[in-house]
């Protein structure tokens, strides 16, 4: 959501919005990737102060998520609720040739979002915050046990069907010699 200056009042300016997961380039990714669909709508809750010529955004969003495991491929549902804190700062000066020291982050610069002109667009502070907390492996549960690489059982919901275990290649020559 775009949000003019001369909107945050001195007292701050509060924003209850619904993000459409779909009219969000970033996040129409996500979902187009199959790395996760929203299943709830995405809700934003954000209180926006002014600190000299910054703007500091304080909030949370919350949805639903539909993933699928990455170890048993189920998909199972997973809420998501995080809280938003970063700093919107006037895009410094561009400099023909940057130095070394110009491109690194220090630790004022975590949670910074620089913008030009005299909006600011929260929708970037919150896509990012959506995307931090999809899992980079889905997992349904900590103990998942996974499909069996041979026959694709369900480990968590029945036995291995496997007659027998393959022997690892490596060790097959041991496996002869027992045999012996």
């Amino acid at each position: 959501m775009r949000v003019h200056l001369d909107a945050i009042k001195d007292t701050g300016l509060r924003l209850d919005f619904e993000l459409d997961p779909f009219r969000d380039e970033g996040l129409k990714a996500v979902v187009d990737d199959g790395e996760a669909a929203f299943t709830a709508p995405i809700r934003v809750t954000l209180a926006l102060n002014r600190v000299s010529d910054s703007v500091e955004v304080r909030g949370r969003v919350s949805t639903r998520l539909q993933l699928t495991c990455g170890r048993c491929l189920a998909t199972y549902e997973q809420e998501l609720d995080r809280e938003i804190f970063c700093t919107y700062a006037p895009a410094p000066p561009e400099r023909d040739h940057p130095t070394a020291g110009d491109l690194e982050l220090s630790a004022d610069d975590v949670g910074l979002v620089f913008f030009d002109g005299d909006t600011i667009d929260t929708a970037d502070a919150v896509r990012e915050e959506i995307m931090a907390a999809i899992p980079f492996r889905p997992l349904c549960r900590e103990d998942c046990r996974g499909l069996c690489p041979r026959c694709g059982a369900d480990l968590n919901r029945e036995t291995c069907r496997c007659s027998e275990r393959p022997v690892d290649p490596r060790l097959r020559v041991l496996a002869q010699l027992k045999a012996k």
